[in-house]
């Protein structure tokens, strides 16, 4: 590809210029205001996401607007052809259905759960952050072999093998994102209290905060413009776009090995293995004398969700830590409630961290912001853990 460097200067001057104008523009409109984001609600599964969309479910719920948005989902997401009771359907959060057994084949909780008293049922399992327990939709259809079983995740992801078994996508469960699908629904909610300002801008504002965690929060007019920027500088913009992976694998290698360095200075070892091709990669840090964990920095999907905590340095089902041990780290102050036994201890990071799909974070990486806060997270960690034989 032969290019004359002045089209990448023409390129890079007009994109440039576009992101300076819509930068005014958000400024003036007020588009980057979330209360959600304000009040650092985004990386709380069930407080914010499983609460706010299990309320519209509700039919009794505070919008008052009774089965009109419950409808909608089962119209959007339901596979099964269930004749469910939409009118006396009751939502709960968090539900309980046993505990989990040693084989890990009977109990858990269920982020979402709909029954309408005909034995009709829909789960939810919302998966923004956390990632998959061991036979966890496996349990869930045994605890209702006949439910719509909607896996819920930003992209749309496929759950991992382990937790689904001989399960079959689209018969046995379905796998729905906050990227289209949940919009989608959101936007038809909207419509239907359009005269209801309270409902609609609350919705609204969720809309917006689902829009940025997926990376859609442009502008849609800035769009157009940059498609036709990209369309009139096609061949300038096609050699970037095949080379921006490898300006990103660039900047991580060289943060990880000043990663690697800052904490041999330390006397811990790092390794650091980022790969943005694959999912639950990251990197890894510990002391010579650790026989079982690691304190882990890991990514839920591919180059988004970072979660951070105590990691077994093998599979567990294989090389299982002691039982004493479990119960030290998972009794630790602020662990998530859906640490597993790979995580014994885990929790998100904080949110302007955790998604490396976004310019702003790649900022933090390359200014030293992201170093300085993953050294105070082991810090954090390490004294967290002090006394406990890892």
């Amino acid at each position: 590809m032969n290019i004359d460097y002045r089209e990448f200067q023409n390129l890079f001057g007009q994109v440039n210029s576009l992101i300076s104008k819509y930068k005014k523009v958000n400024e003036l409109t007020g588009e980057h205001f979330n209360v959600f984001r304000i009040l650092k609600l985004e990386s709380s599964e069930v407080r914010m996401h499983s609460a706010f969309i299990a309320e519209l479910l509700n039919p009794k719920g505070s919008h008052g607007q009774k089965d009109v948005f419950l409808k909608l989902f089962i119209k959007a997401f339901c596979f099964k052809g269930a004749d469910i009771d939409t009118a006396n359907c009751n939502v709960e959060i968090e539900k309980h259905a046993g505990f989990i057994n040693d084989d890990r084949t009977e109990g858990g909780r269920i982020d979402i759960f709909i029954s309408d008293g005909r034995n009709n049922h829909i789960i939810v399992e919302n998966k923004i952050y956390a990632g998959d327990q061991q036979n966890q939709l496996t349990r869930y259809h045994k605890h209702s072999e006949h439910a719509d079983i909607l896996y819920l995740t930003l992209n749309g992801n496929q759950p991992n093998e382990n937790s689904y078994g001989t399960l079959v996508d689209g018969e046995h469960f379905k796998c729905i994102s906050y990227k289209s699908n949940i919009l989608n629904w959101l936007e038809d909610c909207r419509k239907e209290c359009a005269i209801l300002p309270i409902i609609r801008e609350s919705i609204s504002q969720y809309i917006n905060l689902i829009k940025y965690l997926t990376n859609q929060t442009l502008n849609h007019t800035m769009q157009e413009e940059l498609s036709e920027i990209i369309k009139n500088n096609l061949e300038a913009s096609i050699s970037i776009a095949a080379n921006i992976d490898k300006a990103l694998d660039k900047v991580s290698l060289e943060f990880g090995k000043d990663l690697e360095l800052e904490f041999s200075n330390r006397n811990l070892n790092c390794f650091y293995r980022v790969d943005f091709k694959q999912r639950y990669t990251g990197f890894w840090i510990s002391k010579p004398e650790w026989k079982f964990m690691n304190i882990g920095f890991q990514f839920q999907s591919y180059d988004k969700d970072m979660i951070y905590g105590f990691c077994c340095k093998e599979h567990p089902n294989e090389h299982p830590i002691p039982d004493a041990l479990k119960k030290q780290l998972k009794a630790l102050p602020l662990n998530s409630k859906r640490n597993n036994d790979w995580w014994p201890w885990f929790n998100e990071m904080d949110p302007s961290f955790k998604n490396w799909h976004d310019f702003k974070t790649w900022e933090k990486v390359i200014d030293g912001r992201m170093k300085k806060m993953i050294v105070e997270k082991t810090e954090f960690l390490l004294n967290l853990a002090e006394g406990i034989s890892l």
